[in-house]
């Protein structure tokens, strides 16, 4: 099946899956560090951890939302 708004759906869902393994292994070191008192780490680990998790459950807009999505924005404030 094709997706017109991904030009490789199975490279896509191996990164989505990786990075979601990333993620949770990230967590579990966050939570070492956070045991350990390792704030710097702990903190590094956290801005990681987002990053993974943010890639792992990316959520594609289509084409044309984002200027709808903002009109509606515009029209809300004027409102």
């Amino acid at each position: 099946m094709n997706d017109p708004y991904n030009k490789n759906p199975s490279k896509e869902a191996k990164d989505q899956e990786l990075a979601q393994y990333i993620a949770d292994m990230l967590l579990e070191l966050r939570k070492m560090a956070k045991a350990a008192g390792l704030k710097t780490l702990l903190g590094l680990l956290e801005i990681s951890f987002c990053e993974a998790f943010s890639i792992a459950n990316k959520v594609e807009i289509p084409p044309g939302e984002i200027e709808k999505l903002r009109r509606l924005a515009r029209e809300a404030g004027e409102g």
